[in-house]
């Protein structure tokens, strides 16, 4: 298939586009920049530019849309949701109107994390446990804010005009291929609970792309992605009774290892992660 990749040349985009070369696939890739290190040839453009959106996925088979500010640093606090909420409304009509209706986003796990903050004595605000990408969106910021409207976008588009649309909740992306596990500092007490002391590979989270390009999916569906491994090591129930005793829970604590279901994930579209 030819994948229109948006961001191609960020730290998850090049990870993603030699996980798409590697499945057999062709991508169409663009970013604000060139990348060497992502395999493939990107063009140059902003999805600011609602006009080179559609040239962007002129002839693709699926948009890959990781294309958006990563994070609330460096510009005002309004300018990351306005800009975010224009380069996906943009990307997203430029898609339908050129007939590519299966779209994969990277949103991520800000969506649903609230403001439960150690620091603060704040409860959680987590509607249940184990977690997983049905949980409804909670933002804490303007990024986490303009992941959920994305979401809410591809729900829309979903549901009227018939397109598969898969969100996909990342947690903390980490590369244990360049900087194992054992060498990173873990902050304790953690400063975000409601995200689960959870992250994800690099080389995992570009997988489970193929992955949903492969998979005979319909309608919407919202993923929460993370590795085997919390990032304390610790059993889920251990967990839930230091800071989540206010959750209600989906089993009985003693069954609970893991504080996120990804059997959804692996159900639908074969995906488990490799590397912890």
């Amino acid at each position: 298939m030819n994948i229109a990749v948006t961001g191609a040349a960020g730290r998850l985009g090049t990870f993603v586009c030699r996980a798409l070369l590697e499945a057999g696939h062709t991508t169409k890739a663009t970013d604000l920049r060139l990348n060497r290190e992502s395999g493939v040839r990107i063009e140059v453009a902003n999805l600011l530019d609602r006009v080179s959106c559609y040239r962007l996925v002129e002839g693709a088979d699926v948009l890959v849309h990781l294309g958006n500010h990563p994070h609330i640093y460096g510009r005002p606090l309004a300018q990351t949701y306005a800009e975010n909420c224009a380069m996906n409304a943009n990307i997203f009509q430029a898609a339908l109107e050129s007939g590519v209706k299966k779209w994969i986003f990277s949103s991520s796990i800000q969506a649903m994390r609230g403001t439960h903050m150690i620091s603060e004595n704040r409860p959680s605000v987590l509607a249940y446990l184990p977690a997983d990408g049905n949980a409804p969106a909670n933002p804490s910021n303007s990024y986490g804010l303009s992941k959920a409207a994305a979401e809410e976008m591809m729900r829309y588009y979903a549901t009227v005009e018939g397109c598969t649309c898969v969100a996909i909740r990342y947690p903390m992306l980490l590369n244990l291929e360049e900087k194992p596990f054992e060498k990173r500092v873990v902050p304790q007490p953690y400063p975000y609970p409601d995200e689960l002391f959870s992250y994800l590979d690099l080389r995992d989270a570009a997988s489970l792309i193929p992955a949903c390009v492969a998979a005979p999916l319909s309608g919407y569906h919202c993923y929460m992605p993370v590795a085997e491994q919390n990032l304390f090591r610790r059993p889920g129930r251990e967990l839930i009774a230091e800071y989540f005793a206010n959750v209600p829970l989906r089993k009985p604590i003693a069954e609970i290892d893991r504080l996120v279901d990804i059997g959804g994930i692996t159900s639908e579209t074969g995906w488990v992660p490799k590397y912890k």
